[in-house]
């Protein structure tokens, strides 16, 4: 069922209260007025009455009783009332009645205003005239007499119709005043409700702007002191709810920052099994699906092996166990599975781990290798050698020449054994460099962000600014490992000098890439160009600033 507004309650609790009042006046009105037009007619009739008895007395003598009933009919229609001359109950004139049919009219001594005038000398009455059929006021008084008018009662005659019309008039008056002032009051309330519902509505507009992300939204303008509260306790939740904000969305900006910033690759899982957050480096791990938030580990393109282990069909992802798998591209990881505790069925419930170990792999594998290679090429000469000294040790004192012969090829083994010893050597080192030529590139520009957000803190207590101006879209892959490039940078950051200004900016070409801090720069060198040297590049100054450069990976993120 739809609510009403408040316009319409208002409207309708207004109109009904008026209402309600509007009848109680009306009513009370009509009942007073219709009081006080019969005591005035009362009063009228009455007044009336005495001076009908006194034109009675001054018009005395009357010849005979026609003389009398035609002073009766002539009074009685000059005046306006039914007037009746009534002597001993006998009607001897009326003047609403013709003089031939008087006679015929019945006795009137027990009509009770006839009654009351005789017993207190007047009367009256309100009932139906059975002569006339219409509803009549009736007031008596007795007459002395005069010459030719017999002692009696005189009885006036008023009709109600007169009254009941101009009750009518006074109601009709009396709605037509109460009808405007209904109607203007609806009006004024409408007014009223339109206004407090216009301000309900810029509240809620405020209210539904805060929650769509606008916390700078205020209320200032209230129409009434008693809005004021309100919007108060509005301004107030914006202020706190929008500090909340921002500070959970500084929170997460450093997180993704440091996720971004880490070379290990990290899924979060939520009870269903599904990714509900990667970062860049996972994303790089299996670049066959563009967006993995969202789905399971199979349909990123990890293996069947993964998803077995990590929803538990393979034994083992309990608090950091760790298990290793093969990824696209004949790479090696090594998986971690940590529970986060506390959360419901919709949220997060699992943080795994990819650690790249493919470069380790491969050096252990080029180490196990080496010791293979080295002990099968050495055997042969060491055997040699060993035993052209025992021959040579037997022989000393008894044949030197012979003696002499066996170190010489004693010489000769442990000289192939040099080059042969040479030789792996040369081969290990071309392995080794093969490998690391191999390894994964670091971003720098995450790196970057990483150790800005790690330093933001120390550089807020020493009143630095540092901004980060300048940089490419999307990562930027360099050969030097990610700690030695967040050590060198850390260092760059802490050597700034107090209340200074610095504007970091990348920039990349096809020699490379550059990150230059233009800005106040404490005397003295940050570190040695040897930090970076082994990668190919260097660290020196520039102009107003500091300048690293870093050459570009042969291969992607």
């Amino acid at each position: 069922m739809a609510k009403r507004s408040i316009t319409f309650t208002y409207l309708v609790w207004t109109w009904g209260f008026f209402l309600l009042v509007s009848s109680v006046v009306f009513v009370f009105a009509t009942r007073q007025a219709e009081r006080a037009v019969v005591v005035e007619a009362e009063q009228r009739a009455r007044s009336s009455l005495d001076f009908v008895r006194y034109l009675l007395r001054e018009r005395a003598p009357f010849a005979n009783a026609e003389a009398l009933a035609a002073t009766v009919d002539a009074l009685g229609e000059h005046m306006g009332f039914r007037l009746t001359y009534i002597v001993d109950g006998r009607v001897l004139a009326d003047s609403a009645v013709k003089p031939a049919d008087v006679a015929e009219m019945e006795n009137h001594a027990d009509r009770p205003e006839v009654r009351q005038a005789l017993a207190s000398g007047y009367g009256q009455d309100e009932r139906q005239s059975h002569t006339l059929g219409r509803d009549m006021l009736y007031v008596a008084g007795t007459f002395t007499g005069a010459a030719g008018a017999p002692a009696g009662v005189v009885r006036l005659a008023l009709p109600f119709s007169d009254l009941r019309q101009e009750l009518g008039r006074l109601r009709h008056v009396l709605l037509a005043v109460l009808a405007l002032v209904f109607a203007a009051g609806g009006l004024v309330a409408y007014g009223l409700a339109r206004g407090m519902a216009g301000s309900l509505r810029e509240i809620s507009g405020v209210v539904a702007a805060i929650g769509q992300g606008e916390f700078d939204r205020r209320i200032h303008i209230v129409p009434a002191r008693d809005f004021a509260p309100l919007a108060e306790a509005v301004n107030i939740l914006a202020e706190r709810v929008g500090s909340h904000v921002r500070e959970i969305e500084e929170r997460r900006r450093r997180q993704e920052a440091i996720l971004d910033g880490m070379a290990e690759g990290v899924a979060i899982l939520d009870a269903q099994g599904r990714m509900v957050a990667v970062n860049r480096a996972l994303v790089a791990m299996f670049p066959q699906c563009a967006d993995l938030v969202g789905k399971t580990p199979i349909e990123a393109g990890m293996s069947l092996d993964i998803e077995r282990w990590l929803t538990g069909e393979i034994p083992g992802p309990g608090s950091g166990v760790a298990g290793r798998f093969a990824l696209p591209g004949g790479r090696l990881a090594e998986v971690s599975v940590v529970p986060v505790a506390g959360t419901g069925e919709a949220g997060a419930t699992r943080v795994v781990t990819f650690h790249d170990i493919t470069e380790a792999a491969s050096m252990d594998g080029i180490f196990r290798n080496f010791v293979i290679d080295a002990s099968h090429r050495l055997r042969t000469p060491l055997t040699k050698v060993q035993g052209y000294a025992e021959t040579a040790r037997d022989l000393a004192a008894t044949d030197p020449v012979a003696a002499a012969a066996a170190l010489e090829v004693i010489g000769r083994g442990a000289a192939e054994m040099r080059g042969v010893i040479d030789d792996l050597l040369a081969a290990a080192r071309n392995r080794f460099a093969a490998a690391a030529t191999s390894a994964p590139a670091t971003d720098a520009l995450a790196v970057l962000r990483q150790a800005l957000v790690a330093a933001g803190s120390l550089l807020r207590a020493r009143g630095v600014t540092v901004r980060l101006v300048t940089f490419p879209e999307g990562p930027i892959p360099v050969p030097v490992g990610h700690e030695v490039l967040a050590h060198v940078l850390a260092a760059m950051l802490s050597h700034i000098p107090e209340s200074a200004a610095v504007a970091v900016s990348v920039t990349e070409d096809a020699a490379g890439v550059e990150i230059r801090f233009e800005g106040p720069t404490s005397p003295g060198p940050v570190l040695s160009d040897a930090e970076v040297a082994a990668f190919g590049g260097s660290i020196g100054e520039d102009g107003a600033g500091r300048l690293v450069r870093i050459p570009r990976a042969s291969c992607a993120i």
